[in-house]
């Protein structure tokens, strides 16, 4: 009985160890955990391992996040310079208002953004990714590991960007970022 009493015991304080347990972000290394979400643009379904074979760039933004809207221009940036081809920028709406939500569409039609806005109503996306503070910003390698996280946003961020960029291009036997690949050979 007493075995019995002190596996319950321990039973129970692992339980409640992994209830109260807060979700760590994955980390350089490990596998995206992958998500579906809907893109704002087009409603259709975009699903994170469909872009195996690209460098992702995943970001948490809102509009009421000033830092924010520093780094999404520049983000939409890279998605230019590298095309859809090479690489797939995710901007996923963190807490956004619906209606909120409705004029950033208008927008990004009106201006021609090429990157991808997804909407995560639920919060689930930010669960999985453990988002406590936005921009938060991971880069995920074409094998679908995460090669570099960001959280926040200032000053250096560029330069640090650029380099983690190019870093992530030279692994993956690509020209650095603006630079079109070679032609193959023939």
């Amino acid at each position: 009985m007493k075995v019995m009493l002190a596996f319950a015991a321990l039973a129970c304080g692992v339980s409640a160890n992994a209830v109260y347990a807060e979700r760590q972000p994955p980390g350089v290394g490990s596998v995206a955990p992958d998500f579906e979400a809907r893109d704002l643009l087009t409603n259709e379904k975009i699903r994170l391992s469909a872009q195996h074979g690209k460098l992702v760039f995943l970001t948490f933004w809102a509009t009421w996040c000033p830092p924010c809207r520093q780094e999404l221009p520049i983000l939409e940036n890279v998605q230019k310079k590298l095309g859809k081809s090479r690489a797939a920028v995710l901007a996923v709406s963190f807490q956004e208002r619906d209606e909120t939500l409705r004029e950033v569409k208008k927008m990004a039609k009106a201006t021609g953004w090429q990157l991808t806005l997804l909407s995560d109503p639920s919060g689930y996306i930010a669960e999985q990714y453990a988002i406590k503070a936005i921009p938060h910003l991971f880069i995920i390698g074409r094998d679908g590991k995460i090669l570099a996280v960001h959280s926040g946003y200032g000053e250096g961020s560029i330069d640090q960007l650029v380099g983690e960029i190019n870093a992530a291009l030279k692994t993956a036997n690509e020209p650095p970022a603006g630079e079109h690949p070679p032609p193959p050979p023939q």
